[in-house]
């Protein structure tokens, strides 16, 4: 039994390193043999070149409306409206994590 701290320290440092480096290579394993990663596709036979689709474009007519119709309810005029453009269908999940993150606050 030893009272050195020096030693004592050496000695946890040498037991945390270990265990650290004995995690590495089990991770290392699993990343070389997970069965969950995403397989490379095989070469790809070139399909004869076919004509491209016509994709219709929606008509946003209906949604215009209903934007300057809402622009309109808040005060302003439809003439105000630069521009409409979409944007990324994320709002919902940045709505659910900005409520989430609210309630919490109100918990604690």
């Amino acid at each position: 039994m030893t009272t050195n701290p020096w030693l004592i320290a050496i000695i946890n440092m040498t037991i945390v390193f270990g265990v650290l480096i004995i995690l590495g290579v089990i991770m290392s394993v699993i990343k070389v043999c997970d069965p969950t990663a995403k397989k490379k596709p095989a070469a790809k036979v070139a399909a004869p070149a076919a004509a491209p689709a016509v994709v219709a474009k929606k008509d946003n007519a209906e949604v215009i409306a209903v934007i300057a119709a809402a622009v309109a309810a808040c005060g302003c005029s439809a003439d105000q409206i630069a521009c409409i453009r979409r944007i990324p269908s994320n709002g919902w999940t940045v709505n659910a994590r900005e409520e989430v993150m609210n309630v919490r606050k109100e918990c604690f």
